[in-house]
């Protein structure tokens, strides 16, 4: 018996010194796969494969009234994959976040949009998760995952976007990049 607690007490020492460098390595690591957004007063982990968009394929891709400020995708998918922030100039305090994503959720209605809340590193956001129809590929579908926050007292979108044959390869990762956001 004594010879088990010796041994495990033994196993619980030489582990917890080696957890403790997977975790600086893991926060070193996470660090340097920091991408900067939002002029460099936000920061994200993004998946692997994503390049930035360059402006003439935003000016392309998104309608002048709803263009982001910044996106990056997937360049073997052909822009069916992306991640777009915008810091927009509309006042927004964290507090006013769930009565905005009600609003939004109504003007997405017909679409049976979700809305969930969360807490990402420190921050509360509201989080929209709604396919729409696909102009493209009428039988297909864009899934949408629209996150909202409140950065400096300033509304800040960031989205990911997949059409919906290309959904289950890429949403898990795409929430996983918003879910990194730090501000």
């Amino acid at each position: 018996m004594k010879y088990r607690m010796l041994l495990s007490a033994l196993v619980v020492c030489c582990t917890l010194p080696l957890t403790a460098c997977d975790s600086k390595d893991k926060a070193a690591s996470d660090t340097a796969n920091r991408t900067q957004i939002a002029d460099g007063k936000a920061s994200i982990v993004l998946p692997e494969g994503y390049i930035k968009m360059s402006d003439e394929l935003l000016a392309q891709k998104y309608p002048a009234a709803n263009r982001p400020k910044e996106a990056w995708f997937v360049e073997k998918e052909k822009g069916k994959v992306t991640l777009a922030f915008n810091m927009t100039q509309n006042a927004m305090k964290e507090a006013q976040l769930p009565e905005f994503a009600e609003v939004m959720k109504n003007n997405l209605a017909t679409f049976s949009p979700e809305v969930s809340s969360m807490t990402i590193n420190g921050n509360k956001v509201q989080r929209i998760k709604v396919t729409t129809p696909d102009a493209a590929d009428p039988k297909g579908g864009i899934y949408n995952v629209m996150q909202f926050a409140s950065l400096d007292g300033k509304l800040m979108i960031a989205t990911f976007n997949a059409t919906a044959d290309l959904k289950d390869q890429y949403s898990n990762a795409g929430l996983e990049a918003l879910s990194s956001i730090k501000y």
